[in-house]
């Protein structure tokens, strides 16, 4: 006769943000509901900002170094865990046997069982076999999704290239300037770390944009006075076919561009109030294309669509013509 046993475990927290500008810490709160309804608990996270493609990932390691055998590796999504080359994935699969630690992802039922505190050893085997099938191929499907969107990606950067409209990664000033202030005022970078939620590369590449600011400064002719103008964000985003679903992801990184870059207020699900600063009505134009291209590349890369997009001057009520670059 086989019998249930109660095996004590701990649940871990596994959160991961591909790059400094994103939040890794996006998804917690997804994954407190999740464990809350099965009436557990979270016993530590363990969050970065790191490639998934990568599997040098200090938190992850530093998760797996604290787990004891039968302990739970919790994720919102596969993807969160890989994002690897085949021999990678086979190599981190093989230090999470050794650890003996159990994946359990929101977003793959079967895993759910993990959770049990007592558990058959027949069923335990078979639900381990199926799951041990299904996140081979998520991370399979994951690392596809992640060298079509470095294409796509490579492919926009050449044609924006060849239009002359490429201006490489920007600085992102407002959250730099974020993070001088705080060391300015005493704060230790720990401190900035957890105030603003990024990285120690973060804060140094503040610093150094800081120092190289104030050693250029000087030398340059005041810039023209900045002008402001209020506008109205409208598009809407969907699903490039029936097999996509990819534009919850989607509205997500518009939200945090329009946030971060624009002084971007969520008005409703389509339609956002931004602040563009400009020079000139040359600069604005760009500001403006830049914007409305940008859109349209977030939503391809995840095999979506941004349609009847429209930008609306919040004091005059006349709308912005793509074509003739002006207010209409």
């Amino acid at each position: 006769m086989t019998l249930n046993v109660p095996i004590p475990f701990f649940i871990r927290a596994y959160l991961r943000a591909s790059t400094d500008e994103q939040d890794a810490q996006r998804a917690r709160s997804i994954l407190d509901q999740f464990v809350r309804e099965r009436g557990v608990n979270i016993c530590n996270y363990y969050a970065e900002n790191e490639s998934g493609a990568r599997l040098d990932r200090p938190e992850l390691f530093r998760l797996l170094a604290d787990s004891r055998p039968h302990d739970v590796l919790l994720i919102e999504d596969v993807d969160r865990l890989s994002r690897l080359a085949g021999a990678e994935w086979e190599t981190l699969k093989r230090l999470i046997r050794e650890r003996e630690v159990r994946i359990v992802a929101v977003n793959v039922p079967t895993t759910w069982q993990h959770l049990a505190s007592q558990q058959n050893e027949f069923d335990a085997r078979m639900f381990g076999a199926i799951n041990d099938m299904l996140l081979d191929m998520l991370a399979a499907i994951a690392r596809r999704d992640y060298e079509q969107r470095r294409q796509r990606q490579a492919q926009g950067i050449d044609k924006a290239k060849a239009a002359g409209k490429y201006r490489g990664r920007q600085a992102d000033q407002a959250r730099y300037a974020a993070i001088n202030r705080l060391l300015t005022s005493g704060s230790s970078w720990s401190i900035v770390q957890k105030t603003v939620g990024c990285s120690r590369s973060t804060i140094s590449k503040a610093v150094r944009y800081a120092e190289h600011t104030a050693r250029t400064s000087t030398s340059r002719p005041s810039p023209p006075a900045m002008l402001s103008v209020a506008v109205i964000l409208w598009f809407y985003v969907e699903n490039g076919s029936k097999f996509t679903r990819g534009k919850k992801r989607v509205r997500e990184d518009i939200d945090a561009m329009v946030t971060r870059s624009y002084e971007g207020t969520e008005l409703n699900d389509t339609e956002y109030r931004l602040v563009i600063r400009y020079n000139n009505d040359a600069n604005l134009k760009e500001q403006i294309d830049d914007l409305l291209h940008e859109i349209r590349c977030m939503a391809d890369l995840r095999n979506c669509v941004a349609d009847d997009m429209s930008v609306k001057n919040e004091a005059n009520g006349l709308y912005w013509d793509e074509y003739d670059g002006g207010w209409k």
